[in-house]
């Protein structure tokens, strides 16, 4: 067996740790300690604006205040709105009207009579037209009166004409008549 030696010096003393080591490690520990607290201020920061938000949500919740504003202003666009529905409604009810009165005049139009005028002003139609019979011009203002169209019929005119033909010498009786009416709101 072998022995081996050791022939260097042994210190008995302990190896002091250097200052550098430790004071490296106290400012690790003291920058992390300083990070941690500093994020945590923060977060609380943070945790306390949310909070006061919080309440103040809760203070509005129970006053109802703002909400009832808000109600407000919706009735409010509400009427608006049906206010604005009933204005088109209104207006767009007056453009058909001219288109009715037509055919409700063309249905009860005798077969000789021509109209040769139509003039539509806010509710009166102004009609001219002309006829070989004077009787056919009494029989379409009655059935005109029979109709719901028409509120009040009024014969402005009715003339004679009378037509000379080149070809001939005949006369032909034309009878040209104007009918003012008064138009019912349908």
């Amino acid at each position: 067996m072998k022995h081996e030696m050791n022939l260097l010096p042994v210190n008995p003393v302990k190896k002091k740790r250097s200052d550098k080591t430790i004071s490296k490690g106290v400012m690790l520990f003291s920058g992390a300690l300083l990070g941690v607290l500093i994020i945590y201020g923060f977060l609380t920061f943070l945790e306390e604006s949310c909070q006061t938000e919080i309440r103040q949500l809760e203070m509005l919740i129970e006053n109802k205040a703002e909400y009832q504003v808000i109600y407000t202003n919706l009735n409010q666009q509400k009427a608006i709105l049906e206010h604005r529905q009933l204005l088109l409604e209104t207006i767009s009810s007056g453009k058909a009207l001219p288109h009715l009165t037509m055919l409700e005049i063309n249905k009860v139009l005798p077969a000789g009579m021509l109209l040769s005028n139509y003039d539509y002003q806010e509710g009166r139609l102004i009609i001219s037209g002309e006829t070989k019979k004077k009787e056919e011009i009494f029989e379409f203002k009655e059935k005109l009166a029979n109709l719901a169209v028409f509120e009040m019929i009024n014969m402005v005119s009715t003339t004679r004409k009378n037509d000379v033909s080149t070809d001939k010498i005949t006369m032909e009786e034309t009878w040209e008549f104007t009918l003012d009416i008064q138009i019912a709101e349908v």
